[in-house]
């Protein structure tokens, strides 16, 4: 994994930040890419301090002239893309009962659209050089759909879906392609979770929140040994069997998994 040149998206905070620091310490040159540039740029600093080198590009990905900056400025940069990290996203936290039109249509192009439009400005360049992995950041609400704000869960189960035919097409091209599920996991787009994470003594908690960190080495693994779907927490596996295989009896679970309680011990529904 040493050396490699990657494009992480959403890489301001988040999975995408925590990965960035991770794949420095082995001599990366990652392109960071957000909207808020402030934070790309303390990021950056954090990957040049820990060995890594960085290229900061202030990016809506929304908008596929951005998109298309992007890919050229990074080929500019370091000659070639051997890592895709597709990783930003957005939820809304709300029922889809209540969600506007602008917020429904928003999460389908920043969660889904995005991340098609990301594989296939990069994909000439990987099939030029005959080798690359695309690694998609969906959820295990991409496999397990989760009760509110059925967007999220929607969007994700189309990232899983888009990576496994992607994979199928580019078999024999040296390009792989991952669906990277990871279950509770502290960042910015779950006030909640983050809560919990940073210690509020009110946050609520939440079953099998992840540190950053690791999850930041569990994408490291899943470049240097690709896979086509990775899930994390491993004890999180049974859901998704069992959603797939007694869909009923996962209708009872869910509400355990996502069961709540605030420090004080105080129980609390999902978002």
């Amino acid at each position: 994994m040493e050396n490699l040149e990657v494009i992480i998206t959403g890489a301001s905070s988040g999975i995408g930040a925590a990965t960035a620091r991770r794949l420095a310490k082995e001599g990366c040159r990652i392109t960071l890419v957000a909207r808020r540039l402030e934070q790309l740029d303390e990021v950056a600093a954090d990957v040049i301090r820990l060995g890594g080198e960085a290229l900061v590009i202030q990016t809506d990905l929304t908008k596929q002239a951005d998109i298309e900056r992007m890919v050229k400025s990074t080929i500019e940069r370091w000659g070639q893309i051997d890592v895709l990290i597709n990783n930003a996203g957005i939820s809304f936290h709300k029922r889809f009962e209540d969600m506007s039109l602008e917020e429904i249509e928003r999460g389908v192009r920043v969660n889904l659209t995005a991340v098609m439009q990301c594989a296939r400005a990069v994909l000439p360049h990987m099939m030029e050089q005959k080798n690359g992995h695309i690694v998609n950041v969906a959820s295990i609400a991409g496999l397990v759909a989760t009760p509110n704000g059925g967007v999220y869960p929607g969007t994700k189960f189309g990232v899983v879906g888009f990576s496994d035919a992607l994979r199928r097409e580019l078999l024999k091209s040296g390009i792989k392609v991952s669906a990277f599920c990871p279950g509770f996991t502290p960042s910015e787009i779950s006030p909640s979770l983050k809560a919990h994470y940073d210690g509020n003594a009110n946050a609520l908690k939440f079953p099998g929140l992840m540190r950053l960190e690791y999850v930041a080495d569990q994408v490291a693994w899943l470049i240097d040994h690709p896979r086509r779907i990775f899930v994390i927490p491993k004890s999180w596996r049974i859901l998704v069997e069992l959603a797939y295989h007694l869909p009923w009896l996962a209708d009872m679970l869910i509400p355990f998994f996502m069961k709540r309680k605030s420090r004080k011990g105080k129980e609390a529904a999902p978002n």
